[in-house]
């Protein structure tokens, strides 16, 4: 015989709460998409960052060895200078004049010019003075400093990544509560499950519009 009291006939709120969650789905699904894009668009521009930051650290140091390599030069020929001006042989003298680096030669003439003819070697050495400007070595500081921001710039990339990936677990566990929340037939347990579903769903996007204002979209 047919029980009528085990029938049981919809409240109509589930409908409603039906709706609410199918548009709730839908958001956090294509929410979850966009920033598991967005993670993977600046997981590739940190990628780029450091490749650049690696590329740059490896130019200063071969622009650093040739700064250091142009020092030795310039110290040996120096060298051999105060050398041949000691022994009182000018014509050595000379020729290692003649064949000093461009660079070295305006710090060698402004240290010469405080020697005088009783004492043709001056105090301390070229090396000191601010007229001894390198390329190599001024070329492999910019490249370093470019170097440190370039890598500064991959840290923040690699940040924003992680900042969307965290992101997409609070649209996981909206997902989740509104694949099982059909589990619970109680009109009062489904409303409470909407309630806490919509609060980390309206988090869940403070965080992804408040990033997408903060870094832009890529």
């Amino acid at each position: 015989m047919f029980d009528a009291s085990k029938l049981k006939i919809p409240t109509k709120q589930t409908p409603r709460l039906d709706a609410i969650f199918a548009i709730l789905l839908l958001c956090a699904t294509l929410s979850t998409a966009l920033c598991v894009y967005q993670a993977t668009r600046w997981n590739g521009v940190q990628a780029v960052d450091f490749g650049n930051s690696s590329k740059l650290r490896t130019e200063s140091i071969r622009s650093s060895t040739l700064a250091n390599t142009e020092i030795i030069v310039d110290v040996d020929t120096y060298l051999a200078w105060v050398n041949a001006v000691s022994s009182g042989d000018e014509q050595a003298a000379r020729f290692l004049e003649d064949r000093f680096r461009p660079e070295f030669v305006p710090a060698f003439e402004t240290w010469k010019a405080e020697g005088n003819t009783s004492n043709p070697v001056p105090p301390g050495t070229p090396f000191s003075l601010p007229e001894y400007q390198l390329a190599a070595q001024q070329e492999s500081i910019l490249l370093e400093e470019a170097a440190a921001e370039a890598f500064e710039q991959g840290k923040d990339a690699n940040q924003n990544g992680d900042l969307y990936i965290a992101n997409t677990v609070l649209f996981a566990i909206v997902l989740f509560f509104c694949g099982v929340y059909m589990k619970w037939e109680s009109p009062n347990v489904r409303t409470g499950m909407l309630i806490v579903t919509t609060a980390i769903f309206g988090f869940a996007v403070f965080l992804m519009v408040s990033l997408l204002l903060k870094v832009g979209f890529i």
